[in-house]
């Protein structure tokens, strides 16, 4: 029986939810550590590994089990070479849209410092672009497994 759309959405969404809560907890754990909480730190580096591990997870299942694409970009999962076309389909969108328009909006509203913050981080994702193409020409290159020899 093929599942039905809205697993898929639900595993999606399950996955964005995981991802965030991943990169916050990496984040409270930065500033627990910079407090000098050593313990909290640790917990929430530790908690922030396993639910990265749940995100993970439900990537493996839109691939495997829903053929649900990447939750960013739509693109299929999978592969390296079709991991780095999503990746850079995700950061160019980033980079051209939704980071310029987010910081014509700061300016529009006069906050200058978050537009600035804004501005920066399309630099940053345009840079992402370059790696990941970059790794992607890298891709053409014939790698082989195992003992090493080709």
């Amino acid at each position: 029986m093929e599942p039905d759309q809205s697993l898929a959405d639900g595993v999606r969404a399950a996955f964005l939810a995981e991802a965030a809560t991943a990169a916050r907890y990496t984040y409270f754990a930065r500033v627990a550590e910079i407090e000098g909480h050593t313990e909290a730190a640790r917990v929430f580096g530790e908690l922030a590994e396993s639910v990265a591990c749940a995100a993970h997870g439900h990537l493996d299942v839109l691939r495997d089990l829903l053929g649900g694409g990447d939750p960013g970009t739509g693109h299929a999962l999978g592969d390296s070479r079709g991991n780095l076309a999503s990746a850079i389909s995700g950061d160019l969108g980033e980079a051209t849209e939704r980071y310029p328009g987010l910081a014509a909006r700061a300016h529009l509203d006069g906050v200058a410092d978050l537009a600035s913050w804004l501005e920066t981080l399309c630099t940053l994702k345009k840079t992402h672009v370059d790696r990941l193409e970059q790794a992607l020409t890298g891709l053409a290159e014939p790698r082989f497994a195992g003992n090493g020899a080709p």
